[in-house]
């Protein structure tokens, strides 16, 4: 039984105790094998699981009724002829009382082969210890699967959150919380469906691999047919397709599945992730707006039984009615600035420029608008909150609204500042659909990868005649991470999306190979590159000298929950303890593109709290001015030079 108590040490094992505790137990399960035993069984019939023999306890014990079980052993405690083992299923723990002299001899042999992590069938009838412990008196006991690998231990468990999300086979078994979020996470799917399905929505499939990047603004992953011998995309949102059903006579659809989106990786964003898209016939985005409450709500009840919800210690109430507002007004209340008669394109950069929030020489009037409500707005929207009008611009699917056909009849919900659905009275005119994917076109060839491309085939289906229709998108991981209080969209995926370990980076496909003209970098036009006079002052040159750059290695980089702006570097400076610094790069920079390199901080000014944490530095980086626009490189040196190397 030694070796099972090692369950009790507090230290992480090492890679050389797991390989001896291996080959510990694989010659346990050579023992097994020699006295006729299976170490990998085969089916085997419970009758009760866990939960089950709590609550029918009194009943199951007065009948002295025999239960049969079947579970993983978390803990064995051995006392020569008895031992006592905590066996857990998916529903919970409970205790096995087993003595040698009821299962027999050679039977009790099989026990002390037996090993943490293991999963055994129990024979046996449920009774209460002298403590009052539930328990179940074993009569017969059956190896299914040897465990030839080592839990974590016992007090240590698994706290390693790259490990948690790279093994979840294991964060599963361990974390008892984590299957409890994986139910809740199930059970919420179910409801949004039920709520649906009591609407009269049919649920739909749709293809997932398009020939055409659609639907939404985002960045496809790219796949090849062999057999058409022709590119195709991931899909980026159902919503094309979906559309076309509604022209097809099938007024209510909806579709519950995975979307990829080929972009960056935060703690509100996995390359895929799950949404669910709705369609109605003759209802526009108002009736989406009571949907979209109706469906969050009544999950809320069902799986938490409340709609008052605490989310990273902020309480939020979910229950009808939320506020609605335009994206002007909120722009209006949280900036002071009213682009409500703004026509003038130079007059809304004037106003930009006033609120100091900084946008790209092709943004309109309705980008600038957009970026003003991003930078003022967004985080301030804690508690559920409608954002409607939203300019035509940034808008390419949505119906112009009939006063103003500058904004669209378009909404986001916002909770905790985070938009958690997108909504719209969905464009059926085709000659301005056209229109709009002619101009998404022209972006996409001015260089926006995320513009739509043209789709000549849904045009075609709406020259059929598209009814007035309304059109909701949910995203479900972002509604599960709040009704299960997750902070990071991983907490909620079993599998997100990880760089394998030790794995160099494969070439692109031949069919995925840029033209050599685009494989490199394109050059920059120093004819247009404004740099900032140098200052005519002089400083000290002795104070100048104590600002301590050092060469600093990015070991994570993620973007700061509720900034636009910040990404947060945790670094190695070379003292052997982790250096964070936060810096306004997001509009630069993907977090996960800068992991591994090496930077230039100063390391020795005073912390500046930032979004509540702690910046202990500042990066470099070189700033310059580019046809108008403000452009900034991070100072990156070769990797050879150490972490901790004092620049002279």
């Amino acid at each position: 039984m030694a070796e099972n108590k090692h369950l009790e040490d507090a230290a992480a094992l090492t890679d050389t105790e797991i390989n001896e505790q291996m080959q510990v137990r694989i010659d346990k399960m050579h023992k097994i094998e020699e006295h006729g035993w299976k170490p990998f069984g085969h089916r085997f019939l419970f009758t009760h699981r866990a939960a089950d023999i709590a609550a029918q306890f009194d009943e199951l014990s007065e009948k002295e009724t025999e239960v049969t079980m079947a579970g993983r052993v978390m803990a064995i405690r051995g006392h020569g002829k008895t031992c006592f083992m905590d066996m857990q299923d998916k529903t919970g723990r409970i205790q096995v009382y087993v003595r040698k002299d009821v299962i027999g001899e050679e039977n009790y042999a099989l026990i002390k082969l037996m090993d943490i992590g293991d999963t055994v069938g129990i024979t046996g009838t449920a009774f209460r210890t002298h403590m009052g412990e539930l328990s179940i008196k074993a009569a017969s006991v059956e190896m299914l699967s040897k465990s030839l690998r080592p839990l974590p231990e016992k007090w240590h468990g698994l706290k390693d959150v790259e490990t948690r999300y790279r093994q979840r086979y294991v964060d599963l078994i361990v974390n008892p919380e984590v299957r409890e979020t994986f139910v809740k996470r199930s059970q919420i799917i179910k409801s949004v469906r039920e709520v649906l399905d009591s609407h009269d929505f049919l649920e739909v499939e749709t293809p997932i691999l398009n020939t055409i990047a659609g639907g939404a603004a985002a960045r496809p992953f790219i796949s090849y047919h062999n057999a058409l011998d022709m590119q195709v995309y991931m899909r980026i949102a159902p919503e094309l397709y979906l559309k076309r059903l509604i022209v097809g006579g099938m007024d209510r659809v909806y579709e519950m599945g995975r979307v990829f989106r080929n972009e960056g990786i935060d703690n509100r964003h996995n390359p895929e992730f799950t949404s669910v898209e709705i369609y109605q016939a003759f209802a526009d985005y108002r009736d989406m707006m009571d949907l979209t409450e109706e469906v969050v709500v009544k999950t809320a009840e069902k799986v938490l039984g409340t709609t008052t919800i605490n989310y990273e210690g902020t309480t939020i109430e979910l229950a009808s009615p939320w506020k609605r507002m335009s994206m002007i007004e909120a722009v209006k209340e949280y900036s002071g600035k009213d682009f409500t008669n703004v026509t003038d394109l130079e007059e809304a950069r004037a106003i930009a420029k006033e609120l100091n929030v900084a946008i790209e020489p092709t943004f309109g009037i309705g980008k600038i608008i957009n970026a003003c409500f991003e930078e003022y707005v967004e985080d301030k929207l804690i508690q559920p909150t409608f954002i409607t009008g939203h300019p035509k611009e940034i808008s390419p699917l949505a119906k112009s609204n009939p006063e103003n056909p500058e904004i669209t009849d378009r909404f986001e919900a916002y909770i905790y500042g985070r938009e958690i659905c997108n909504g719209f009275t969905e464009l059926n005119d085709p000659i301005d659909q056209k229109e709009r994917f002619l101009k998404q076109v022209e972006e996409r060839a001015n260089g926006d990868e995320e513009a739509n491309m043209m789709d000549e085939d849904f045009v075609n289906a709406l020259e059929y005649g598209l009814p007035p229709t309304g059109g909701l998108g949910i995203g479900i991981d972002r509604l599960v991470m709040f009704l299960t209080n997750s902070s990071t969209i991983r907490d909620v995926l079993f599998f997100p999306t990880m760089k394998p370990i030790g794995k160099a980076v494969s070439e692109k496909p031949e069919f995925m190979q840029a033209a050599p003209a685009e494989a490199k970098e394109e050059p920059i036009d120093f004819s247009k590159v404004v740099i900032e006079p140098p200052y005519t002052e002089y400083v000290d040159f002795d104070t100048f000298c104590k600002s301590d750059m050092r060469a600093v290695k990015v070991k994570e980089c993620t973007a700061v929950p509720k900034s636009k702006k910040l990404l947060k570097f945790v670094l190695d400076d070379g003292t052997g303890t982790d250096r964070v610094i936060l810096s306004g790069i997001h509009a630069f920079y993907e977090p996960e593109e800068l992991v591994g390199k090496t930077l230039i901080a100063i390391v020795n000014l005073p912390p500046r709290k930032m979004m509540g944490i702690d910046s202990c530095g500042m990066l470099l980086s070189a700033i310059h001015e580019e046809e108008g626009a403000e452009k900034l490189n991070l100072m990156m040196i070769a990797d050879r030079v150490p972490a901790g190397a004092r620049l002279h």
